[in-house]
Parts: C-alpha cells; sequence; structure tokens
C-alpha cells in the first residue's frame, strides 16, 4: 500500500512540480487504498482492464471512487491536506471492462490540485470511509494541518 505524499513530491511530479504532492485515493466497495499509478492512468486496477468508450457497454458495473487528494505546505502550520476532488471509475469484472470520462479524471485532478473540494455523489459512508482513511496515525498531521474548507467537506 502507498502512503500519501507527505514529504511534497513524488515521483510523478512534473518539471513545474505541478503534480507534487497529488495522490489517487481509491474506494472500492469497502477497501481505501492509494495507488498513484492512477496519475498515469496506470492503477492495479486499470492495467487488468479494456476500457469502452460508453459506460452502457458495461453489463455488470460497480463503481469505485478515485479520489485526487493534494497536500500542501502552508506557513504557518506545515503541510496539511488541501483539495479533494473525485471521480468515478466503472469496471465490469466480468467482461474485465472498464469506463472512466478522461475529461473528468484530468479535470478533477486540476481542481484538486487548485485546492478544491466537492464530494458530491460520493455517499455518507463512502466519505466516512476516506475521512477515516486520511486520519489515520500515518495522516494525523495532514488532517489536522488541512484547510478549514477540507475538514468541513467531511463534516468535521
Amino acid at each position: 500500500m502507498q502512503e500519501i505524499g507527505i514529504n511534497g513530491s513524488s515521483s510523478h511530479a512534473r518539471g513545474d512540480g505541478t503534480l507534487r504532492g497529488l495522490s489517487a485515493v481509491f474506494i472500492d466497495e469497502r477497501r481505501v487504498f492509494i495507488d498513484n499509478g492512477a496519475v498515469h492512468g496506470k492503477s492495479q486496477l486499470e492495467r487488468s482492464l479494456q476500457f469502452v468508450k460508453n459506460q452502457g457497454e458495461l453489463k455488470q458495473p460497480r463503481r469505485v471512487w478515485v479520489v485526487w487528494v493534494t497536500i500542501k505546505r502552508f506557513a504557518q502550520t506545515g503541510q496539511g491536506f488541501h483539495g479533494a476532488m473525485p471521480f468515478s471509475l466503472w469496471i465490469d469484472e466480468s467482461g474485465k471492462m472498464g469506463y472512466k470520462s478522461l475529461a473528468e479524471q484530468v479535470n478533477q485532478m486540476d481542481r484538486a490540485i487548485q485546492g478544491r473540494v466537492n464530494l458530491e455523489g460520493m455517499s455518507p459512508e463512502e466519505r466516512n470511509e476516506l475521512k477515516e482513511y486520511l486520519k489515520s496515525d500515518n495522516n494525523k498531521h495532514l488532517w489536522e494541518n488541512a484547510t478549514r474548507e477540507f475538514r468541513e467537506a467531511f463534516g468535521d
């Protein structure tokens, strides 16, 4: 399992640092995990799928949320969570097929990098699972140093 990029750097950072501090947090049924291969469309889930152009082509789709989470170094408090924007990845395991909107994926990534937080579409249970994951011992200081807007989006 990968951890949130707490050092503010990442192997997928571009020369301008735009992707620094960006992580992809997956919520797959009751499992929450990070797979930063998603930044390049190569998460473990995505590698095993053939993607279709229309979600209607999937016979038994299930939704997996991918939440772009960013951290930022704040002058007063140090590093903390800054942005969180989800997008849907639809998987049909029986057909080994998947669907996602590349435009949505990229736009949500950009919004998270800008520090936006909007968890619309996610159920209260999914939000809570994400919240508990982000508040875990490894990330406790990032949660405590998060922006007010970030914590409020999770009901804190």
